[in-house]
């Protein structure tokens, strides 16, 4: 194994470091991971830019990261059979690490534990032994960290897409408890917002919408290509006319509001679910707050607004099921890669900053790649 791995260190907001940091010794209850892709979502753009806001995480330095997998670099011998796994095997890792005490760990809600451990978002580089993100050749596997076994034939880049297809199995089936024959509505069509497409569709529903701005047309086309029914340009059309006019004035039995930053797509939400429907909560807003909201609608029509953060474990077991089934069909919406040398440049095309070719839509680090 080598003396030191390669690292991306935000330092602070809009600024990265690249550094070579040691790579650990381990005992028998730890590992190291040879990292081959860290997936991005719009919370690394939100976290370069210094503006996680709410979530209150803002950490700097810190090594991003949080969608992670690679292989089995070195492991005790107590942590390989804690984790079913032997070295060299390719394995996916959960962005939090659980205390396992906690009342959400015993709930099986790692994301919510009380200790807040995990990878990429939760932990400094100044904490030893520094390697907590996935923006590196070589990630620390702490003892509490868990693991799942990835499927060997499916290529990087669509593999890269477990953490939003785990998130998407959560927010539009799990969370909603949606079911077959019902009327699904995405707002906001980024690589989230796609993926529920395919999650709705695996789980029957019937008619599945999508809507976006009119700077989103490619990525509404990927959205039929996956499934949807309809596509709805917000710029150009009233996205709730046009749904109530879809499903016969009832409304959705479910929408998933995934959309970056606008307040106005909940409202919405809102105005477009049938009478005892649910609303789930998905999209950072930052610091926008949500005004001119009549809670007199959520009471009469019974609506439940539901929020929603990460995916579980099971989450991510089916979303690797749906990925040994489909990548292939997935494959469209990898749109770039990037060595660590340049994850400033893929931040800053997934926030749209700068144009780097085609429409940007998943994007991931590949770590295995020369810096």
């Amino acid at each position: 194994m080598a003396d030191n791995a390669f690292a991306a260190v935000l330092t602070a907001p809009r600024r990265f470091d690249y550094r070579e940091v040691a790579i650990p010794e381990i005992g028998a209850d730890d590992g190291v991971l040879r990292m081959e892709a860290a997936g991005l979502c719009g919370t690394d753009y939100e976290q370069y830019d210094g503006r996680l806001g709410a979530s209150g995480r803002g950490l700097f330095p810190i090594i991003p990261g949080h969608e992670i997998f690679g292989w089995i670099d070195r492991a005790g011998a107590d942590a390989l059979k804690r984790w079913g796994v032997r070295e060299g095997d390719r394995v996916i890792v959960e962005t939090s690490i659980g205390c396992g005490q906690c009342r959400y760990c015993r709930d099986d809600r790692t994301v919510l534990c009380d200790n807040n451990m995990g990878y990429g978002l939760r932990m400094g580089f100044d904490v030893p032994p520094h390697l907590w993100g996935g923006y590196a050749s070589h990630l620390y596997l702490h003892p509490r960290t868990r693991l799942h076994r990835a499927p060997d034939d499916i290529p990087t880049d669509v593999l890269s897409l477990f953490n939003p297809l785990s998130n998407a199995v959560r927010w539009a089936g799990e969370r909603p408890r949606t079911r077959a024959g019902d009327t699904v509505v995405i707002t906001g069509p980024g690589q989230r917002g796609l993926l529920c497409v395919v999650v709705a569709r695996e789980l029957g529903a019937e008619r599945v919408i999508v809507t976006g701005t009119g700077a989103d047309a490619r990525r509404l086309e990927l959205a039929r290509a996956l499934g949807a029914d309809a596509t709805i340009d917000v710029d150009r059309e009233d996205p709730v006319e046009r749904v109530l006019a879809l499903t016969g004035g009832h409304g959705a039995d479910v929408v998933v509001d995934v959309s970056a930053h606008a307040t106005e797509p909940l409202l919405q939400a809102v105005d477009m679910v049938r009478k005892g429907g649910n609303v789930v909560v998905a999209g950072l807003k930052t610091d926008n707050a949500l005004n001119d909201l009549y809670t007199d609608k959520l009471v009469f029509r019974e609506i439940s607004l539901l929020g929603v953060l990460s995916s579980d474990w099971v989450d991510t077991v089916k979303a690797i099921d749906i990925l040994k089934a489909r990548w292939r069909d997935l494959a469209d919406l990898c749109t770039h890669s990037y060595p660590i040398g340049e994850a400033e440049k893929a931040v800053r095309v997934l926030g749209r900053e700068i144009e780097d070719g085609p429409e940007p839509v998943h994007i991931h680090i590949d770590t295995a790649e020369a810096p």
